[in-house]
C-alpha cells in the first residue's frame, strides 16, 4: 500500500500515465485480494467434536467439520484456529482468565457443496475447567496480502480430570488389613447383621439364633439368618492447605494429594460392592459419596477437577463433616498436602467435646503428600 500510494503520487505530480497505469494494476491486486479473502469464507460452517471431559496429561483429540455451503465456487487456504483458556476461581469467587492455547487446522480447498474433517491434537498437563471457543476462520487466499477473519460457534465447556496414577502394592494391602480386620470384629458373637430370613439349622449354628416360635410350627429346628455386615467403606478427607504466597513444591504436594485421592476413589468405583464418600472444602466443607459406581466416579472426578487449596485449617471441620454423613465404622482416611499432629489438643479441641467426633478422630488415619510417605503408596505414572 505504501509502494502504491507512493507511485499514485509521482504520476500525480510528474504527470506520467505509465505510472498511474501501475498504480492502478497495485491497486487492482489490493482490491482483489480483499474481495477474495472475504468471499472465501463466506457459507462456510463449521462444526467441533471435542469430548466433554479429558484427563490431564491425556491425549487430546478434537474433530472439526468444515463444509461449504455454496454451489458453484470453492474455498482455498482456509485455516480453523480453536481458543482453549482455562479459568480459576479467584478470590471472593470470582474466576480469572489464565493461559490461552491457539491450536489450528489448515483446510487446503474446500469444493463447493462438500464437507472436510480435520483434527488437531495435544495435551493439557493441568487440571480444571476450560473453555474452549470460538472458532476463528481466516484466509489469506490468493496473494497473502490480506488476513480475512471470522468468529463462528459458539464456546464450549471442558473439564481435565486430576491426572490419575498406580497404588501400589503396600496401599492395596494395608487397605485389605483394614478391611478385614472390620470385618472380623463385626463376626463376634451377637453382632450378626441385619435380619434376613428363617432356614434350617446346620450344624455349627449358635443355639441363641434359633426361632423357637417357627421350629414349633415346622417341627424342626429353624434359625435366624442375618446378612452378613458389609464395611469396606471408605471415606477421604482432602485437606488441600497452602500458604499465601506457595512455592512450587507446595502447588505439586497439592497436585499430588488431588492425584491420589482420584485414583483411589476410581479404583474403587471400578471395583463396586462398598461405598466411597469424599469430604473436602472448596470454600465451605463438603460431603458428597454413595455406592460405587461410574456415575458416582464422574461426580467425584468433576468435583476433583475444579477443587482449589486454601490457607485455612479446616482439619476440624472436615472431621465433622464426615462423622455426619458417614455410616458408623466406615473407614476415614485423611490425605494433607502437611504434616499434621492429630493428638494436638489446641488444633483440634473443638472435637474432643463430642463422643463421635473424638472416636473418628481416634480411628483416623493420615496420607502425608509432602512427605515420602505417599511414595509406599501411591505412584504417578
Amino acid at each position: 500500500m505504501i509502494v502504491m500510494a507512493l507511485v499514485f503520487l509521482a504520476a500525480m505530480v510528474r504527470e506520467v500515465n505509465l505510472l498511474m497505469v501501475l498504480a492502478g494494476m497495485l491497486a487492482g491486486a489490493l482490491l482483489l485480494s480483499r474481495f477474495m479473502a472475504v468471499f472465501t469464507l463466506r457459507g462456510l460452517q463449521v462444526r467441533r467434536k471435542t469430548p466433554q471431559g479429558v484427563g490431564a496429561g491425556d491425549l487430546l483429540v478434537s474433530g472439526i467439520t468444515l463444509t461449504n455451503s455454496r454451489r458453484r465456487i470453492g474455498s482455498w487456504a482456509v485455516v480453523v484456529e480453536e481458543q482453549i483458556e482455562r479459568e480459576a476461581n479467584g478470590n471472593h469467587g470470582r474466576r480469572r482468565r489464565e493461559k490461552t492455547w491457539r491450536p489450528s487446522v489448515l483446510f487446503p480447498y474446500l469444493p463447493a457443496g462438500e464437507a472436510r474433517a480435520g483434527s488437531y491434537r495435544g495435551r493439557i498437563a493441568q487440571r480444571g475447567r476450560y473453555q474452549l471457543g470460538p472458532l476463528r476462520l481466516s484466509t489469506r487466499f490468493p496473494f497473502g496480502l490480506f488476513c480475512h477473519t471470522e468468529s463462528i460457534g459458539k464456546t464450549e465447556p471442558l473439564l481435565v480430570f486430576p491426572r490419575l496414577g498406580r497404588l501400589t502394592r503396600t496401599w492395596m494391602a494395608r487397605h485389605h488389613q483394614a478391611f478385614a480386620g472390620a470385618n472380623r470384629r463385626e463376626q463376634r458373637p451377637g453382632v450378626d447383621g441385619d435380619f434376613y430370613g428363617i432356614r434350617p439349622w446346620r450344624s455349627g449354628d449358635s443355639r441363641r439364633w434359633i426361632h423357637w416360635r417357627t421350629s414349633a410350627r415346622a417341627g424342626k429346628l429353624m434359625v435366624r439368618q442375618f446378612e452378613q455386615p458389609r464395611n469396606r467403606d471408605l471415606a477421604l478427607l482432602l485437606d488441600l492447605w497452602q500458604p499465601q504466597r506457595p512455592d512450587f513444591e507446595h502447588l505439586e504436594n497439592v497436585e499430588l494429594a488431588v492425584s491420589f485421592v482420584a485414583t483411589v476413589v476410581a479404583d474403587l468405583c471400578r471395583k463396586g460392592d462398598s461405598n466411597v464418600h469424599l469430604v473436602f472444602s472448596n470454600g465451605n466443607p463438603q460431603c458428597n459419596g454413595g455406592p460405587a459406581s461410574p456415575a458416582l466416579l464422574q461426580e467425584l472426578m468433576e468435583q476433583l477437577a475444579v477443587v482449589e487449596a486454601q490457607g485455612d485449617d479446616r482439619i476440624a471441620e472436615l472431621v465433622e463433616m464426615a462423622v455426619d454423613h458417614v455410616e458408623p465404622g466406615t473407614e476415614m482416611v485423611l490425605v494433607t498436602t502437611r504434616h499434621v499432629d492429630l493428638s494436638d489438643p489446641v488444633r483440634l479441641r473443638r472435637l474432643g467435646a463430642d463422643a463421635a467426633n473424638a472416636g473418628a478422630m481416634r480411628r483416623l488415619r493420615m496420607v502425608d503428600a509432602s512427605s515420602k510417605e505417599l511414595g509406599r503408596f501411591f505412584q504417578m505414572e
